[in-house]
């Protein structure tokens, strides 16, 4: 497959970088340094230049690989070249080239640092965090990068689910910043829970669910985590009020909460359930129409409290309720029979399409994700409207 044409910006890039390590060498020689050879540098930069034009990129780098044994001034160039490199997805290339750099003995302190840096981010991209980790973490001790360091380090550690690192990765980031998601370190404790409660340790969960309680008051997800440890504690009372917490600090996580109560009130009769439901049911038309698209959502359709708050659903969204209308008549007239049918159809519906969504980046998917998997944000998922015929509907 042949390479892709070299862009524009390339293209000037290099020539910009070209005339900056030019000025500086005539700087460094009106100063008294020795200058470098003007006509070898300007036929080997331009021979580079022709073979990017002609779209044979391994020979262009293999020439501007060359000019840095010509003079130390042509590293800008070089950095220009090993960024471009990167964002074009030639990763490899780009290792070349700042490889390259760090291996020059007389590479001033500055510059060895911006080497160091730009190849911790080329083997970043190129999914090799072992050897970028080891690269941040020596720019993390200090100098001019360690903040950008430590931002890498703690995606790194995430995507590793190295979340005990993480959590030392973030304390040492938001001593000297501020950090990029607030709550990142509240969940990295969740996290740890999480596997804690899987090995039965629920001591250690709770313990980890403390420290995420410090690190972020009223934090919805560590109720929700209570909530699970007191349903494997058989203590299901306790987990109906854990989620019930969980839902008035944070409404979108109703579709998380209602599957647990269902399952703290297994084996409870009827009538202790419709009471459980009332609680949640407001006068709010909008709010029961949000608690039976979340019932939806969950799975929990056949339930009783679906049927009556299904009118409320079919009002909020005018383009459904008019489809029902056209079909089945008046939606606050639908019989039980009716309404369970239409619950459902639209159960199977949901089932087959993305329910939530980032509302950062946008990416779609039909499960929960605490971090987006597309942007990496924390706390960005919420469900979204009922096939996306009243977009402005349940989004927060």
């Amino acid at each position: 497959m042949p390479a892709d044409p070299p862009s524009l910006l390339l293209i000037v890039a290099l020539f910009v970088a070209a005339a900056a390590g030019w000025l500086f060498g005539r700087y460094r020689a009106s100063a008294g340094a020795t200058p470098p050879e003007p006509n070898r540098l300007s036929e080997e930069y331009f021979r580079g230049l022709s073979f990017l034009l002609d779209e044979e990129p391994d020979k262009a780098l293999e020439v501007f690989l060359r000019m840095a044994d010509v003079d130390n001034d042509t590293v800008e160039t070089h950095f220009a070249l090993g960024n471009l490199y990167r964002r074009r997805g030639e990763v490899e290339r780009a290792i070349r080239v700042h490889e390259s750099i760090m291996a020059r003995p007389s590479l001033s302190d500055d510059h060895r640092l911006h080497a160091m840096f730009a190849l911790g981010e080329d083997y970043f991209r190129a999914g090799l965090f072992d050897r970028a980790e080891r690269l941040f973490l020596q720019l993390a001790d200090g100098g001019g990068r360690h903040v950008q360091a430590l931002r890498y380090l703690l995606r790194i550690y995430e995507q590793q689910r190295d979340w005990e690192q993480a959590i030392v990765a973030y304390r040492k980031l938001v001593a000297v910043a501020s950090a990029e998601h607030p709550t990142a370190i509240a969940h990295y404790h969740c996290e740890l829970a999480e596997q804690m409660r899987a090995k039965g340790d629920f001591t250690g969960a709770r313990e980890q669910l403390h420290h995420a309680r410090d690190a972020q008051r009223n934090f919805p997800r560590g109720a929700l985590i209570r909530a699970d440890i007191a349903l494997d504690m058989n203590q299901p009372e306790l987990a109906a009020l854990l989620c019930q917490r969980a839902v008035e600090l944070h409404p979108k996580l109703l579709t998380l909460a209602l599957p647990r109560v269902m399952r703290a009130m297994r084996g409870t009769d009827a009538v202790e359930i419709e009471r459980r439901f009332r609680a949640w049911m407001r006068p709010d038309p909008v709010a029961r129409a949000e608690l039976a698209y979340a019932a939806i959502v969950a799975g929990l359709e056949q339930e009783p409290f679906v049927r009556e708050c299904l009118p409320d659903l079919l009002r909020e969204d005018p383009t459904l309720g008019e489809i029902v209308s056209a079909t089945s008549g008046d939606p606050s007239q639908l019989t039980a029979e009716q309404c369970t049918a239409l619950a459902t159809a639209l159960g199977r519906i949901l089932r087959r399409t993305q329910r939530y969504r980032c509302v950062d980046c946008g990416f779609a998917s039909a499960a929960h994700f605490w971090q987006c998997p597309g942007c990496r944000s924390w706390d960005a998922f919420a469900p979204v409207a009922l096939l996306d015929l009243a977009p402005g509907m349940y989004r927060r």
